[in-house]
């Protein structure tokens, strides 16, 4: 896994407006409720996870019979709420963990995407329950080899591990997550920004430690067009800090370089992360900045 050192605590280049708590459940709320992709009818499976799934944080349904309780999956599962940044730095080429315990890296294609000079101190974390980070783009959109991403793993996996255990999600028919680019024209007047609206989702079953792909067998990912760029954007919804809450299908992450989502459904997952690709966005100009923001991220029917 590429990784940078983005997510050491910074001096922000981007001012935040207003400081507001972030809700991390999913409820409907003014300026950034939950928003439902196309085909937002849910998908189902009736696979069981295999491979020693963690499972996930949620409830789930028991049933007694002749043989004793036997407990079910939930559908409804955190993967994350918030994110600590590590006090003593770099582990494992990571330098911060969901509130769950799942690393969180940041990185970008160098030294087409650079690191952009800010991210998220503990405090700005605290304030919105989301972890943000911004690169600069020093060629124009359009390469499919030109990204940055940030990509969290699953809950108790721990800041150093020699293998990931995949993260039960065969009983769930969408993925909710909190996300944006939180990039503001008139936090930088003279600057270029905010032309990276479509962010990719991607959810894999790598389970070896490198996170390079080799212990994966599917990879699937779905492109999602972002409602609005930025905080109170005066075109879309209004997002008080730029980030918006999307319900995405599972049966909409029908682009997969390996297995498909059927596979996921039945080994569980690994990770799930935000891309922005540069063939997603055509319109990214050389020299503009753009954030990825990540908060909470889970799963429902």
């Amino acid at each position: 896994m590429t990784t940078s050192t983005v997510a050491k605590q910074s001096g922000s280049a981007l001012e935040l407006a207003a400081i507001l708590l972030v809700t991390a459940a999913l409820a409907a709320c003014d300026g950034g409720g939950v928003t439902a992709s196309a085909n937002s009818s849910s998908s189902s499976s009736s696979s069981s996870s295999s491979g020693g799934s963690s499972g996930g944080t949620g409830s789930s349904s028991s049933s007694s019979g002749g043989g004793g309780t036997t407990v079910s999956q939930s559908p409804y599962l955190l993967y994350a709420s918030n994110y600590v940044v590590f006090t003593g730095g770099e582990v494992n080429g990571a330098y911060l963990a969901s509130v769950q315990g799942g690393n969180l890296y940041a990185g970008s294609s160098t030294p087409d995407v650079v690191y952009g000079n800010y991210s998220s101190s503990q405090t700005t974390i605290a304030a919105t329950q989301f972890y943000n980070v911004q690169y600069q783009w020093t060629v124009a959109g359009g390469n499919a080899l030109d990204y940055m991403y940030v990509s969290v793993l699953p809950p108790a996996s721990g800041q150093t591990f020699s293998s990931l255990t995949p993260f039960d999600i065969s009983q769930s028919g969408n993925l909710l997550i909190q996300m944006g680019n939180t990039y503001t024209q008139s936090d930088n007047p003279s600057g270029t920004g905010g032309n990276a609206t479509v962010f990719t989702v991607v959810l894999d079953n790598d389970t070896s430690s490198a996170q390079n792909g080799s212990g994966a067998t599917a990879t699937c990912s779905y492109n999602q067009t972002l409602v609005t760029v930025g905080r109170n954007a005066s075109t879309g919804t209004a997002t008080p800090l730029g980030v918006f809450n999307y319900e995405i299908p599972l049966a909409n992450f029908t682009s997969c370089s390996k297995g498909s989502i059927s596979t996921l459904l039945s080994t569980g997952i690994t990770s799930v992360a935000v891309r922005v690709t540069g063939d997603q966005n055509p319109n990214i100009k050389a020299g503009e900045l753009d954030t990825i923001a990540v908060g909470y991220i889970g799963f429902t029917m």
